[in-house]
């Protein structure tokens, strides 16, 4: 046996052991790969031992510390790493990087080099003391083009390899929708928060410049929510700002899109909605919220109201603009005694309650 001396992940020299099977080229029955563990190894599984074991000799077994790196993708030496014993990590992005795989013995690694003749797109490190096989690029191939029992297990291999990417790349989006959603969401009311209502608001906006469609929109404010704030502790006021959201999605059809605002404002979208239909649904959130009795973690219970501003979307009006009308109006109700209605009706800024 040689030695030689190999790149290590932690230190700058390791000392491999290699056996040259060069000497086993006139005494294949030496081999040290007996023909019962050849075809335990998932690449060679139902190759014929016979078939490629000439080509075999042409290649090595290594023995390496934990921590030996196998593949590098700064190189260019293309090989097919064959696990015989022990275990081996995947890392991508650099070699200190994300954790993306493990390979159990017999499973091999770096014959995507081989196929596409780029250099590899991760790093192959020993995650334990093992023995490999390590196979040149011609001897991989001129194995390929004699068996086709080992093409066969290279595509499933790669199936494989396709499959689990996929379900990771799957699984990501699964978890940016998720991180999308969250931080669209009121994490109070979980009614959604004024981000979402910005990127709605755009969508269904060149909607309805596609054709004949009504869009209105609510602004709503509770009435002296300071006071109970003040009075009953803030923990008092979120109960009452769920409440609240609860009565807006219980007084709403499934189309229309309530979303808190901010503070103890409110904000409904309602799609294809004229400003009549618009007109009704505002009177009865304000009603069923005039009438809700709300118990607070203190055991009292109390009473609030809210005003009500709503404007119909114009062809000219932006998300801001449509917003702004709607504001306009609420301020207004808020200036006439609360507790009430009133809808912006023109760029003279006319008010009907």
């Amino acid at each position: 046996m040689i030695y030689a001396y190999l790149y290590k992940k932690t230190r700058p020299i390791q000392r491999v052991k290699k056996y040259n099977i060069y000497m086993f080229e006139e005494n294949i029955s030496k081999f040290p790969i007996s023909k019962q563990e050849f075809s335990r190894l998932k690449v060679f599984h139902n190759v014929c031992y016979e078939s490629v074991i000439g080509y075999l000799l042409h290649s090595s077994i290594d023995e390496v510390e934990q921590g030996f790196v196998l593949i590098d993708p700064s190189k260019t030496d293309k090989k097919l790493v064959v696990l015989l014993e022990g275990k081996l990590e995947v890392h991508i992005d650099s070699i200190d990087g994300v954790l993306a795989d493990y390979i159990e013995e017999g499973g091999c690694a770096g014959e995507m080099s081989i196929f596409d003749n780029c250099n590899p797109s991760a790093w192959v490190i020993s995650s334990t003391k093992c023995k490999v096989l390590i196979i040149s690029a011609p001897t991989t191939l001129a194995m390929l083009n004699a068996s086709h029992d080992l093409c066969l297990n290279f595509l499933h291999l790669l199936s494989q390899r396709v499959r689990y990417s996929n379900k990771v790349v799957c699984e990501d989006q699964y978890h940016i929708r998720c991180i999308e959603q969250y931080s669209q969401i009121d994490t109070l009311t979980s009614l959604h928060n004024r981000r979402w209502l910005e990127e709605m608001y755009t969508r269904e906006l060149k909607r309805s410049h596609a054709g004949d469609f009504r869009l209105c929109a609510f602004m709503i404010d509770i009435d002296f929510f300071k006071r109970i704030n003040d009075t009953y502790g803030h923990l008092a006021g979120d109960v009452v700002l769920v409440e609240i959201a609860r009565t807006l999605n219980e007084s709403l059809r499934p189309s229309d899109m309530p979303v808190r605002f901010g503070g103890e404002e409110f904000s409904v979208f309602l799609p294809g909605t004229t400003s009549e239909n618009a007109k009704v649904i505002a009177e009865r959130i304000r009603a069923n919220i005039e009438k809700k009795e709300i118990k607070l973690p203190s055991g009292a219970i109390v009473h609030v109201t809210v005003s009500i501003g709503f404007a119909e979307r114009e062809k000219s009006d932006s998300v801001e603009s449509l917003i702004g009308k709607a504001d306009k109006a609420l301020y207004q109700a808020k200036q006439h005694n609360r507790n009430r209605i009133c809808m912006y009706v023109s760029k003279d800024e006319t008010f009907l309650f």
